[in-house]
């Protein structure tokens, strides 16, 4: 190559230098490239992807689409007649001739209202489908045509179509999910009565007079269109469901009236299940089959056997009325090629076109970019290879048809199953069911909030669903990980988000594997007991309780004629202001998340039965003081307070006839994939929302999340002024006996501490309970009991009225009362041993009633004497070892008979081994006999002392008080004035 140039010799120089190589590097670089050999590979691809892209435009052509990118699909919409309604090209016979296929009925001059198409693997069954929903979606407006796909092999067959206006539904994948079989056979049947609904509300006896008098402006009624139903691989659908057949034939013989249509597509023809269905159908379309039988069965002749043996994909057959048309159907999968413009064409399309001109000296015009359109040239195809990474055509296609009928109106029959939706957030279903966001916090709600959706399908609908708690307690039940935990603090923060702290309150047990928790931070919560805090557990239930019957005897008593719990609501938060007495609460909820764990009945933890029972009284005596309860428990058989439950939130049941849902066929179809699926009372399937805003669907995981929205939540209600609800209060670790939170007891009770009842004094009523033993370990607060009595001795009455008698083998009494109050202190055997003798004797000398009393005297008979008090520490030093019986066995009989002695025995005990040291003790028997209360402190939860009653790890001062009357309550055994550390290791 050379250029001109005036700089060197005779005006020729080299424009280039070539590359050059010494002659052994060439010889090494011919034998490195001697291993790969020429093919014609690529251009074999690139022929391909070229005829593809033909394929492709015949499409185009057929629909009048010049370039897809600018295609605008209403212009079409707007030129259908009703005679072209539903007729569209469907392919091309060999000489290029177009054939339409028409799916109206032969009462209109159709070929429909139904057909069937077959094919074998590898035919272009599914390409068929997908060109054939491309075209009618391309010729015809979303309120003519709606249009639900099937794919019932799973094999994507209608993937991207999903997103057109037109498409109704997409229902795939259904071998995995049974479930949506029965769905589908819903949604056919809602979409009949729905047309046949409105063609009676509008008295029409079909959908072409309906349609005719709506274009005609007769009435507003919305357009009902017609529904066409492509089908592919039909027959598995009847092998997974059979019943089917039933209801497609209800649908072939109905749709022909309500312009419903039915393309039946399958690798071969179904004759015996589908018989009611195929006497509806007006044409058939025949790919290659693998038989002759095939194709007999199919289009009633062997040709598609015949004559697509070599035949390429998409060839196929028309018949209608035994005539037989071949075509090669429209293929729409292949890359999209732009077509070729003439300057002023890509002028119009593109912007300013400027040729190519040669560069000289001289003044070129500008070329003139207006030409007269018969000299374009035509559009030349033959040569377009398209890029590797061009877009299908198919997808041009579906985009441009999106954005034209994207805000058009249409009836949405298939709607996303809840497994295709994944988790939802509360918000999402809060903002639907109020109509505001949800921190638009309103105080009162009326204890009505939503907490999933269902599914109704025969409705075509997903709406919010919502338990209303105004007037009843709510029950959750699932198998285990369904989601049980998740529903009950959905329910948790639609309250809090809906009612304000004043309004509501939560007590919770977390026996549900600790995800409760994750709401503490809710101003609503006043306390969460975690499982295995047994004393937390059976705190929350007290404090319940105490509101309970504070408000029974309050309410009873206010103003003259009470206040009941619709007066207490509308003075305190309605419409008619007003006093009320107050206690800090609103309506309570006591929530137990797996209310089975509280049902465990063994010896070694009996507690929390009695915990569950105290909860099931709750639920059946406690709603006419704005308490509700709120449990969750693997089935509803083993829930005792069942009946108490008008509230259900069901999830699916590890046995299907367990559903209280009155549908137990759609209990067994409940998923097993995902959490929060149930049933709900219709039968219809069910997804409860999750606890926590969208904003933090991206967390760690969900008790992350819920944290999260726990905190803005909180966050929310103090930017609005509101308090937090009064928290949980439970018990010191210590209190002393002169504490404020002790006030002193009334007349004839011995003040010991606090209990968790009232948090407030806990002491021992004398008329009730003569005599009291307490049982514990070492250092777990026996003799600190014994000094409590005595304090509580000197408070109550004077040296005059209570005398004190002390068996002490530990000297741990000797400090405890002044000589004033001291009867008697003994230390050793001996000396208890004849104390014992002759306090028996005074007793009978001087404290029985004079013998000869008639009946009358003695009811009347009340010596006025002091009350003898007899403090024992510890009993089993009392009993000599190899001894037969205890010390104190001369006062087995004045305490078994002590209600008319004025004697009250305080006795402490050790645990171990209580049934062979103690239990068999005459004393333990006497005073039991006479009504004794238990103090049961620290010990081996193994050791049964009284009814129910056992001991449990505890602090020092902590135990279980159990009377008669009363049953147990736990309590904390206040220290007696002057008591420290120093003292209590003085007397150990």
């Amino acid at each position: 190559m050379v250029a001109v140039s005036s700089t060197v010799r005779h005006g020729l120089r080299f424009a280039a230098t070539p590359d050059v190589m010494p002659l052994h590097e060439a010889a090494a670089l011919a034998r490195m490239l001697s291993r790969y050999a020429p093919t014609d590979d690529a251009e074999r691809v690139l022929a391909e992807r070229a005829g593809e892209a033909r394929a492709g435009q015949d499409f185009l052509d057929a629909f009048g689409i010049t370039d897809a990118r600018l295609w605008d699909p209403t212009i079409a919409w707007g030129q259908v007649t009703p005679a072209e309604r539903v007729r569209l090209p469907i392919g091309k016979k060999l000489n290029g001739e177009l054939v339409y296929l028409d799916l109206k009925e032969s009462a209109e001059n159709g070929m429909g209202p139904h057909g069937s198409m077959t094919g074998w693997t590898g035919s272009g069954k599914s390409e068929h489908c997908l060109a054939l929903v491309l075209g009618l979606a391309a010729k015809f407006p979303p309120e003519m045509v709606q249009i639900l796909l099937g794919d019932f092999k799973g094999e994507s067959a209608f993937s991207g179509l999903e997103i057109l206006p037109h498409v109704v539904g997409v229902v795939s994948n259904l071998e995995k999910s049974l479930h949506k079989l029965e769905r589908l056979e819903l949604v056919l049947r809602g979409e009949l009565i729905r047309r046949q609904e409105l063609l009676n509300k509008y008295g029409f006896p079909g959908v072409r007079q309906y349609e005719q008098a709506r274009a005609a402006g007769k009435h507003q009624g919305e357009p009902i269109g017609a529904l066409i139903l492509v089908l592919d691989e039909f027959t598995q659908l009847l092998q997974l469901r059979p019943g089917m057949a039933a209801v497609m034939d209800e649908v072939a013989r109905l749709g022909r009236s309500l312009w419903i249509h039915i393309l039946n597509a399958s690798q071969r023809a179904e004759t015996g299940k589908m018989a009611g269905m195929i006497a509806q159908q007006g044409f058939a379309i025949g790919l290659k089959v693998r038989s002759a039988g095939e194709s007999r069965a199919a289009i009633g002749s062997p040709r598609a056997w015949e004559e697509f043996k070599s035949a390429p994909p998409g060839s196929a057959f028309l018949v209608v009325d035994d005539e037989h048309t071949r075509y090669r159907s429209f293929f729409v999968s292949g890359p999209f090629v732009a077509p070729k413009f003439k300057g002023s064409q890509r002028d119009r399309t593109e912007g300013h076109y400027l040729g190519v001109s040669k560069f000289t000296a001289e003044v070129v015009a500008l070329p003139d970019t207006v030409v007269e359109e018969g000299d374009a040239e035509q559009d030349d195809l033959d040569d377009a290879v398209p890029s590797a990474d061009a877009p299908k055509l198919a997808s041009v296609l579906i985009d441009r048809i999106r954005a034209a009928g994207y805000a058009r109106p249409r009836h949405k029959l298939w709607l996303p199953a809840f497994e295709e939706i994944g988790a939802m957030p509360i918000d999402e279903i809060v903002e639907e069911f109020w109509g505001r966001p949800w921190s638009e916090v309103s105080q009162d709600a009326g204890l009505v909030v939503p907490y999933g959706r269902e599914d109704d399908a025969l409705r075509h609908a997903q709406d919010v669903v919502s338990v209303k708690l105004e007037d009843t307690n709510l029950g959750v039940a699932g198998a285990p990980q369904t989601g049980k935990s998740t529903a009950i603090r959905t329910v948790m923060m639609a309250l809090a988000m809906s009612h304000s702290p004043r309004r509501v309150q939560f007590y919770g047990i977390d026996c549900g594997g600790g995800k409760l928790q994750s709401l503490a931070g809710l101003p609503h919560v006043c306390g969460i007991a975690a499982q295995g805090d047994i004393e937390k557990i059976r705190r929350v239930v007290s404090e319940v309780e105490r509101i309970v019957t504070t408000r029974q005897r309050r309410w009873a008593n206010w103003g003259e004629n009470g206040i009941n719990l619709m007066e207490f609501r509308a003075r305190k938060f309605g419409s008619a202001p007003g006093e009320v007495p107050e206690d800090g609460h609103g309506d309570v909820f006591l929530i137990v998340d797996n209310i089975n764990a509280l049902r465990t009945d063994t010896d070694n933890d009996t507690t929390l039965f009695a915990i569950h029972q105290r909860v099931t009284k709750l639920a059946n005596e406690s709603l006419n003081f704005g308490v509700h309860v709120i449990i969750s428990n693997d089935q509803w058989h083993t829930i005792k307070c069942e009946a108490q439950l008008g509230a259900k939130i069901e999830l699916r049941m590890a046995e299907p006839t367990d559903s209280k849902m009155r549908n137990r066929e759609a209990a067994k179809n409940v998923p097993d994939s995902q959490k929060g699926r149930g049933l709900v009372r219709d039968g219809n399937h069910l997804l409860v929302a999750a606890p926590y805003l969208g904003e933090f669907a991206e967390a760690a995981n969900e008790v992350a999340a819920t944290e999260a929205t726990t905190q803005v939540v909180a966050e929310r209600w103090t930017q609005l002024g509101f308090e937090p609800a009064p928290k949980l209060q439970q018990l010191p670790a210590e209190i002393y006996y002169k504490d404020p939170r002790l006030p002193p007891a009334r007349r004839g009770v011995l003040k010991l501490g606090m209990g968790e009842r009232e948090m407030s004094t806990v002491g021992i009523n004398l008329r009730d309970t003569p005599h009291v033993y307490c049982v514990g370990t070492v250092d777990s607060g026996r003799t600190v009991f014994l000094r409590t009595v005595c304090e509580a001795i000197k408070e109550a009455y004077t040296p005059e009225q209570a005398q004190v008698i002390q068996f002490d083998p530990n000297y741990s009494l000797a400090d405890s009362l002044d000589d004033r109050y001291r009867k008697v202190y003994v230390t050793t055997q001996q000396e208890i041993s004849e104390a014992a003798h002759a306090i028996a004797k005074k007793i009978e000398a001087d404290r029985r009633p004079p013998s000869g009393l008639t009946p009358q005297q003695l009811a009347q008979w009340n010596p006025v004497r002091p009350k003898w008090f007899i403090l024992i520490d510890d009993l089993h030093l009392c009993t000599p070892v190899g001894a037969m019986q205890s010390l104190l066995q001369p006062l087995v009989g004045a305490i078994a008979t002590s209600r008319h002695l004025d004697l009250h025995v305080f006795v402490t005990c050790k645990v171990e081994g209580w049934y062979s040291t103690s239990q068999q003790n005459k004393i333990i028997g006497a005073m039991d006999g006479a009504g004794a209360s238990v103090l049961v402190l620290d010990g081996d939860k193994r050791e049964k002392i009284i009814e129910d009653v056992r001991p449990a790890a505890r602090i020092p001062g902590r135990g279980e008080l159990y009377s008669r009357k009363d049953g147990g309550q736990l309590i904390q055994i206040a220290l007696p004035t002057g008591w420290t550390r120093a003292t209590e290791d003085d007397h150990r």
